[in-house]
């Protein structure tokens, strides 16, 4: 046999081949169309005869190749082959890329080297791997027109070309066609298969990136989680610690606001110790104003909750808010009409404003402008950052915007601890965006900031709408005109010089006053009086293991109609299941010994409601 079949570590065919321009289905890869490419009409006609479709001259040639290699006779094919013919090169090419277009490409194809007029063999070889490199092609050569390496160096080294040498018999060109089409499938094959274990592969590296990120993901919100849980104790301890000073501070503060106002009513409001007094009131109340921004921050506060409209308290305040900032910067309310109603305090979504607006205008130098705006926002929950405190809803929006110096990075995660301030000292005591934070909290809101150095800043609050059935605000308890009076009252106070200064309050106004230091005290008071006392002054919280609604409860065993006022210096949630009301059983430390004669004379004239009974 005088073929030479030539082979390369790389050639076009390889399976991995970019481009391939024809892709079956697995169970289709058989393809036994060749193409003839000569300018003899003899030639073609010979190998048409070479390959004419025979099964008895297929069984004669694979009985030959079973005697040659020793192996069983194979069966025969099924079908014989589908011959194209081409007499020059670009011809040859033309019919390639139809074959290609049509998705019926050639498996093989015999070329002979000398095809005048135009490409010889060799130009057309190049040309047709240019555009389909899998093609197998057998060069027909007596050697005489190109040398061996004349042809390697213009065509490479491929596996798919082999060299026939002239003459050559039809036993060569029909082996020749039986192992190349054989060859071209199996490559087809194997391409395909590889395609499809690409595939498995890409699709598997895409499920392993998906849980890849997916963990990623959720260390970072474990990691935002742990961080979250840190700060919540740390606020948490903070916020214990706020609450206890200031329920202490709340007892002193009353003390210093009683026993002023007495010395004011006992020396008068002119002379020369007029000045000192209204130091001192003016000292308290800027303290009292302090403690209850603690209180704020620890959410131990006294709130009042109604429906507000967020709008209409925006518009309320913003011509005091303009006196706060100042003239020098320009401040611009936007309030969107027919917002959703916030179940809300009203006092305390006012100081959120406000703490938020001195923030701004302590962040302006020089002229600056800052604007507060309210709208309804719906966050859909796709759109959510990871770890973030937002959630998928309606939610009536406060923002509070400026173009001040900004907020470093670094300061932007502590923005909300207690007493962290960027401030100078003594221009700011940490707690104002403490107290934000609180009072957001007891709403069940959340705050966003948006900040860089040298940019300004933006704080947006989000508030839940209220799912409360609208009422009309309670009046406001108006003033009595006197506070006089001559009933019983038992006194429940730890506080040694609180009791002694609400005693002394009472007493003057006309009142029999019976203290005790605990609540078992009290009980004991009771007893030994036998019905003689008409109201019940308590604290909320006292030694003796009884709270103050404990002690409530117990008195109204023996007398359903007693009449009692609550006190604290921090918590109203510790009167168990009874409505507290501020001004008719509710006061809150620090208070002026007017309040207290008012809110005890009202409590008194009062008709006691079943949904006050303990």
């Amino acid at each position: 046999m005088n073929a030479t079949l030539q082979g390369g570590p790389a050639g076009p065919s390889g399976a991995s081949a970019p481009g391939v321009p024809f892709a079956a289905p697995i169970e289709s890869v058989a393809n036994r169309r060749i193409l003839v490419v000569d300018d003899n009409p003899a030639i073609h006609a010979d190998f048409r005869k070479a390959l004419i479709t025979s099964n008895a001259g297929s069984a004669k040639l694979l009985q030959a190749e079973a005697v040659l290699f020793g192996d069983d006779p194979a069966p025969c094919p099924p079908e014989g082959f589908e011959i194209d013919c081409a007499y020059q090169g670009d011809e040859a090419l033309e019919k390639v890329q139809r074959g290609l277009a049509a998705g019926k490409p050639y498996a093989m194809a015999f070329l002979d080297v000398r095809m005048p007029p135009g490409w010889d063999g060799i130009e057309t070889v190049s040309r047709i791997w240019a555009r389909y490199p899998e093609l197998q092609v057998v060069i027909c050569t007596a050697y005489s027109d190109y040398s061996w390496n004349d042809m390697i160096t213009r065509l490479g080294a491929p596996d798919n070309l082999v060299i026939l040498k002239k003459p050559f018999d039809e036993v060569e060109v029909l082996q020749l066609a039986h192992t190349l089409t054989r060859k071209w499938e199996l490559n087809r094959l194997a391409q395909l298969k590889l395609k499809e274990l690409n595939e498995m592969v890409a699709s598997r590296t895409g499920e392993l990136e998906a849980a890849n990120l997916l963990l990623k993901r959720e260390s970072e919100e474990r990691l935002e989680l742990e961080r979250q849980f840190r700060h919540a104790q740390k606020m948490d301890v903070v916020g214990q610690l706020a609450a206890g000073v200031a329920h202490d501070f709340n007892n002193i503060l009353t003390i210093i606001h009683g026993h002023a106002s007495m010395l004011g009513l006992q020396l008068g409001e002119e002379g020369p110790h007029a000045r000192s007094l209204s130091q001192i009131r003016s000292s308290a109340e800027r303290a009292a104003n302090l403690v209850r921004q603690l209180l704020t921050f620890s959410r131990k506060h006294t709130m009042q909750f109604r429906n507000v409209d967020l709008s209409e308290v925006i518009s309320s305040i913003s011509g005091m808010l303009r006196q706060l900032v100042g003239e020098h910067i320009t401040l611009t309310t936007e309030c969107a009409p027919g917002l959703p109603a916030i179940y809300a305090d009203r006092g305390m979504i006012e100081q959120v404003i406000v703490n938020l607006s001195v923030n701004a205008r302590d962040a302006i130098a020089r002229e600056g402008r800052i604007t507060i705006r309210s709208s309804v926002q719906r966050l859909e929950a796709a759109a959510l950052k990871a770890g973030s405190e937002a959630r998928a809803g309606e939610f009536v929006c406060l923002t509070v915007a400026d173009n001040g110096c900004g907020i470093e990075a670094g300061a932007l995660g502590h923005l909300f601890e207690p007493f962290f301030t960027t401030k100078e000292v003594g221009k700011g005591t940490g707690l104002g965006l403490a107290t934000v934070y609180g009072i957001v909290k007891e709403h069940l809101g959340w705050i966003e900031v948006d900040s860089q150095a040298s940019a300004g800043a933006t704080f947006r609050i989000y508030f839940p709408p209220s799912q409360e059935i609208s009422r009309d605000p309670p009046e406001a308890p108006s003033r009595s005109a006197t506070a006089r009076g001559t009933e019983t009252i038992l006194l429940a106070e730890d506080e040694p010089s609180v009791r002694e200064m609400m005693t002394e309050v009472l007493t003057l106004g006309g009142y029999r006053v019976l203290a005790a230091r605990t609540g078992p005290a009290a009980l004991e008071l009771w007893r030994r009086e036998q019905g003689r006392i008409d109201l019940l002054l308590t604290d909320m919280v006292m030694p003796g293991g009884m709270r103050g609604h404990d002690l409530a409860a117990e008195l109204r065993l023996s007398n359903p109609h007693l009449k009692v006022i609550y006190t604290s210096g921090y918590n109203r949630g510790l009167a168990g299941n009874v409505p507290l009301r501020e001004g008719l059983n509710f006061l809150a430390k620090p208070y002026l010994p007017h309040e207290l004669a008012e809110i005890v004379r009202r409590c008194l004239d009062s008709e006691v409601r079943s949904s006050e009974r303990v």
